[in-house]
């Protein structure tokens, strides 16, 4: 897990839109070593440190489906057309494995 240091005055916002290729990549790698693992119900995404003060993006379970259409669009607008086909294949094993936890 990959985690972003910041210091001076930065916002959170500011970071995603900074950084959103790092987060996206993390989400789609945490969410593809993770989602088989039924005792994992959060994922943390990455973890961001300002002024030394610690933040961290998470999903859940039940949005792991979610986080992925959001990469396949962000993986559209800079044509990274590999990582938006892997979304779509983890989404499609997601949904064809979905159980009742």
């Amino acid at each position: 897990m990959k985690t972003l240091k910041f210091s001076g005055d930065i916002g959170l916002d500011e970071i995603f839109n900074q950084h959103k290729i790092d987060i996206y990549n993390n989400l789609l790698e945490s969410v593809r070593s993770d989602w088989s693992n039924l005792e994992v119900s959060e994922l943390t995404i990455v973890n961001i440190s300002i002024n030394q003060i610690e933040y961290s993006i998470k999903l859940t379970r039940d949005k792991f489906i979610n986080g992925l259409e959001g990469a396949i669009s962000f993986y559209e607008s800079c044509e990274e057309y590999e990582k938006c086909a892997e979304c779509l294949t983890l989404i499609n094993t997601l949904k064809n494995n979905e159980v009742e936890i």
